[in-house]
């Protein structure tokens, strides 16, 4: 729909246009009124409307000089001339700023019904014009944008098209960021950005831009997971870089409060921001990108929150290189403790003690994420030991623990995670004393199943593998199976045996090798002794 403004410095003409048709019909959603040249041309400027219609001979300012003003501030407004002087003068003027239509009064409806569809016509046109061209050119933004951020992304990433294409990459980006050369800057900065996940993974780069004032390209972090990533701007001789990370904080954070507000339960919720890392030469960057990950990265880490300084990270590395030997002893001395603690069925203990091993790895902030998940790795898998699974195909420890430790980002996750696997073993240990007997058993039975083609698998191998003396595994297995654990060995193993004879054209030989009793012929007295024929004959008849 389209505005419009009639101007008229005679009242009841004025008011008879306002109604004379049915301008909603027309495509007229709103009609404003202006009494002379002067009130025509403030209300034009203010309203903007798509079309104007204005007698010329008014007081203060003819509709002709009132036309100019306004079309040299709204080149796209339609104007309709209407005066009762039919002068030939006037209509060379109104055509030399190029009116729309010119019409005399007394104006007929028919004539003024014509004449106003003809020009919301052409506005229909104009503004479909002006609309396709401003999706043209956003479109062409929007390449140019993505084209940007994909080169700074590669940049940051170490995978620029080689050291050809590196300055004219550079260049492209340092137009961008400095308005085409409006902007003076000393140096480009990195700003590495944590969002935190209540905030959604987007950094909103639009809002970045509007606080900075200032083009702003974001990029992934290298190395950077889910919710981090950088911000590239040009830097100005008398700007402080803590102060703009500052402004740019307050402003991500605050927008992000007032759409959504949740509440943060602890540091690792809340938004990062390391400032500190600038080049003078954007080619320059993939050095820079590495600094601002490993910066942001340890502040994610440590549980730091708010604003950092990139130097922060590198000064706490050095410190830890004189230090580690103290941590480590003091870990060691803690590992001592809770084993003894697991091992004794205390798992309050031994949760408190892992927590004043988190406080002692906080007292060295320099003792990065891989440091301390190899310290704990090595605490886990010896609590493991004293866990050894009880079900048939259980594994022997915790698959992947390293990796799952390597996985938390921050040492609060870390410590959730160590807690929650000693718990595991914990339960895991409190489940064996309960029930030492079944487990006992199930842990022979698992070892039968899994390494009967073993021909050594006997009495004394599967006692040292219990750490029970092989009389006592002998009177405890038979106690709750029936059987020996040697009958136990063979009956799996000829039973093996027969589904291999009954389901395969291998040879006796082969077949009795891989069951574990690789004696042939001590293999096919057993078998005849179970089945009633020999092996061969048994598979002859099976497979008949």
């Amino acid at each position: 729909m389209f505005t419009m403004l009639i101007v008229e410095d005679e009242r009841w003409e004025r008011e008879g246009l306002a109604e004379f048709l049915d301008w909603p019909a027309l495509g007229i959603s709103r009609v404003e009124t202006a009494f002379d040249g002067i009130d025509g041309l403030e209300k034009a400027l203010l309203l903007q409307p798509d079309i104007i219609v204005t007698d010329i001979r008014m007081p203060g300012m003819s509709g002709l000089d009132m036309a100019k003003e306004i079309r040299a501030q709204l080149p796209h407004v339609h104007i309709v001339i209407l005066t009762g002087y039919d002068d030939f003068t006037y209509a060379r003027e109104a055509i030399r700023f190029h009116a729309a239509e010119y019409l005399l009064k007394p104006v007929e409806e028919a004539e003024m019904l014509a004449v106003i569809t003809r020009v919301v016509g052409r506005c229909r046109e104009e503004r479909q014009l002006r609309l396709e061209e401003a999706n043209r050119l956003d479109l062409l933004e929007a390449g140019r944008l993505a084209f940007l951020r994909h080169a700074l992304d590669g940049l940051l990433a170490g995978r620029a098209a080689g050291p050809e294409k590196l300055p004219e990459i550079a260049a492209e980006l340092e137009l961008h960021l400095t308005r085409q050369g409006e902007l003076q800057p000393e140096a480009y900065a990195l700003v590495a950005v944590h969002v935190p996940a209540h905030a959604g993974p987007e950094l909103p780069a639009s809002l970045a831009e509007a606080l900075l004032d200032r083009p702003v390209l974001p990029a992934a972090l290298p190395g950077g997971g889910i919710g981090q990533s950088v911000l590239l701007y040009a830097l100005r001789a008398d700007e402080e870089q803590r102060e703009l990370a500052q402004l740019l904080l307050s402003g991500l954070a605050g927008a992000e409060t007032a759409e959504s507000p949740a509440p943060v339960s602890s540091s690792e919720d809340g938004w990062i921001i390391v400032y500190g890392v600038a080049v003078q030469e954007l080619a320059r960057l993939p050095d820079a990108g590495i600094q601002a990950a490993g910066s942001l990265g340890y502040a994610v880490w440590t549980g730091l929150s708010g604003i950092t300084a990139a130097g922060e990270a590198e000064a706490a590395r050095q410190s830890f290189a004189s230090d580690a030997e103290e941590l480590t002893r003091g870990f060691k001395e803690l590992e001592k403790r809770i084993r003894a603690a697991l091992g004794s069925g205390q798992l309050q203990e031994a949760e408190t003690l892992t927590g004043d091993v988190f406080d002692l790895f906080a007292a060295y902030p320099g003792a990065g994420r891989h440091y301390t998940a190899s310290l704990l790795s090595g605490l886990i898998d010896h609590l493991q030991a004293l866990a050894a699974p009880g079900h048939p195909g259980q594994p022997e420890t915790t698959p992947g623990s390293l990796e799952c430790l390597l996985a938390c980002g921050s040492r609060e996750q870390m410590r959730r995670q160590t807690l929650s696997m000693i718990r595991n073993i914990a339960s895991r240990l409190q489940e064996k004393r309960e029930h030492k007997e079944d487990y006992v058993v199930r842990r022979v039975i698992s070892l039968i199943e899994e390494r009967y083609g073993n021909p050594g698998l006997s009495l004394a191998y599967l006692a040292s593998e219990t750490f029970i003396s092989p009389n006592h595994l002998g009177m405890l297995f038979k106690k709750n199976t029936g059987r020996t654990p040697i009958e136990y060995i063979q009956q799996y193993r000829l039973s093996r045996a027969e589904e291999l004879l009954r389901t395969t054209k291998q040879r006796v030989a082969v077949i009795a090798g891989q069951v574990g009793i690789p004696n042939t012929s001590y293999f096919g007295t057993l078998f005849k002794q179970a089945y009633g024929m020999s092996p061969g004959e048994y598979q002859a008849v099976s497979q008949r």
